[in-house]
C-alpha cells in the first residue's frame, strides 16, 4: 500500500471514529435538542464522508485498471519472448539438420 493510500485510510478511519463518538453522544436528550441548530453543518460533514467513499471507490478502480494493463503488457512480453525462443530453437534444428546431411558431390 502506498504512503498516500495509508494516509487516506487514516483520515477515513478518523472520520468513522468521530461518527461513532457522535452517535454515542446522541443518547443524551439535551444534546439531541441542541443539534437542531447545527443541521446545516451536519449536511456538510456527511457530504465529506460521501466524498471520502467515492474517492476510495475511484482510487480502487484506477488501481485495478492499472494492474490489468500491466498484466496484459507482461503477458504480451512473455508471449513475445516465447516466440523468440521457439524461433531460435527452430533455427538451431535447421542448422543441425544441415550439418548432419551428407553432401553429394
Amino acid at each position: 500500500m502506498s504512503r498516500n493510500r495509508a494516509i487516506f485510510y487514516l483520515i477515513f478511519l478518523a472520520y468513522h471514529v468521530a461518527a461513532f463518538i457522535f452517535t454515542i453522544s446522541i443518547q443524551d436528550f439535551n444534546f439531541l435538542t441542541r443539534i437542531f441548530d447545527h443541521i446545516r453543518s451536519f449536511k456538510f460533514i456527511t457530504l465529506f464522508g460521501v466524498m471520502l467513499m467515492v474517492t476510495d471507490i475511484i482510487w480502487t478502480w484506477i488501481g485495478s485498471r492499472d494492474t490489468r494493463k500491466e498484466n496484459a503488457m507482461l503477458k504480451h512480453e512473455l508471449d513475445t519472448l516465447k516466440a523468440k525462443l521457439f524461433d531460435m530453437q527452430e533455427l538451431s534444428k535447421q542448422q543441425d539438420a544441415a550439418k548432419n546431411t551428407p553432401k553429394i558431390k
